[in-house]
């Protein structure tokens, strides 16, 4: 679903407001959604908003998130839904065999194709709407020898595709090689709806926590040198950088199934917490504010990466999601104005720009 914007209702077209170095700031980025920021100032009509709105916390995101981890557990899961034998679901999973395993290697990988592929292909193949809603009129390095192949792209697809889709695989396996043997709380639909439907609620608070903690750990200078700092050669991102990390930083960046070690839910449930963290990125690293759907019209559809752009051209803020304001009650937000920069410069000395790595 998209918003059709009026042009003329923009002060900016996402064209023609850039400064000097071909930077566009769409607007002051907010912090955190309303629901969690400023719930006591909301009216009904703003609370529905933000709940239901585009971009509010049901509605697209998570509501797609969670119409994929059911599909995905019904046609796609070894072991499960029309895959599920006489004895059940997962009762075929209770040896950990490659198989089964590799099955859900390429299931991965072809979501990754689907999802960071598609962005590429219309925003940076196809240049569909050129560089307007783009946050740098840069596109991508295609010989640095900051990146393998020479070729920022071809780098980014080459560790998301195999260090990143391997332990995102790796950790849903044992997951369901787990609930298979009976060591993992588990609750179905049948046994507990609203526990069932509450968890798809509660979980992306989860996942804003522990992104939050886990991404200032990754910013301590020796984990930085070790791992991170491959993830950050890419200051001008697109879809495939979201998953173009360090084997050692995406072993703790996908460990996000921990929490299922202790809470009762679903593998459906743990469908749902991983495939948000292999799949999101994708979008949160896009570089578009938003996407031309349909030119003549000119509607556009609002992807908002602008939070997590800012955290790559600036490094040391802006370490959560745009869900809860953990930033700002932490002191580590940027809002992407000039007076934003300059208490970012206060607080911490900012790292030199590598004006080469683009």
């Amino acid at each position: 679903m998209a918003e059709a914007v009026a042009a003329e209702s923009q002060v900016d077209d996402g064209t023609t407001t850039r400064n000097g170095k071909g930077e566009w700031t769409p607007r002051v980025v907010a912090s955190g959604s309303p629901l969690f920021s400023r719930p006591w100032r909301l009216s009904p009509k703003a609370a529905a908003k933000a709940l239901f709105g585009w971009n509010g916390y049901l509605w697209p995101v998570r509501t797609i998130d969670a119409g994929l981890a059911i599909l995905t557990w019904w046609l796609l899961q070894p072991g499960a839904g029309i895959w599920a034998g006489q004895a059940g679901p997962l009762a075929s999973l209770t040896e950990l065999r490659p198989g089964w395993i590799l099955l859900m290697y390429a299931r991965n990988v072809a979501l990754l194709l689907l999802i960071a592929g598609g962005w590429h292909l219309r925003l940076y193949y196809r240049r569909a709407q050129g560089s307007r809603f783009k946050y740098t009129s840069r596109w991508p390095a295609t010989n640095s020898k900051a990146f393998l192949f020479g070729n920022q792209v071809w780098d980014n697809m080459f560790w998301s595709l195999t260090s990143g889709a391997m332990v995102w695989t790796l950790y849903e396996a044992l997951m369901m090689w787990a609930y298979a043997r009976g060591w993992l709380p588990w609750i179905g639909f049948a046994s507990n709806p609203v526990w069932f439907v509450a968890l798809f609620l509660l979980l992306p608070i989860w996942n804003d926590i522990h992104f939050y903690f886990v991404h200032r750990l990754t910013h301590w200078k020796p984990f930085y040198r070790a791992a991170h700092y491959l993830h950050h050669r890419n200051i001008n991102v697109g879809p495939w950088s979201g998953m173009a990390m360090h084997p050692i930083e995406h072993l703790l960046y996908l460990s996000r199934w921990l929490i299922f070690l202790v809470l009762p839910a679903h593998p459906i449930h743990m469908l749902y917490v991983m495939q948000r963290t292999g799949l999101g990125p994708a979008t949160g690293h896009a570089g578009f504010d938003q996407v031309v759907v349909h030119t003549p019209s000119d509607t556009r559809m609002s992807i908002d990466s602008f939070y997590h752009y800012l955290h790559h051209r600036y490094f040391e803020c802006n370490y959560g999601n745009n869900l809860l304001p953990l930033d700002r009650w932490l002191g580590t937000l940027h809002d992407g104005t000039e007076a934003g920069v300059e208490l970012l410069k206060k607080r911490r000395k900012l790292p030199r720009e590598a004006d080469g790595v683009v």
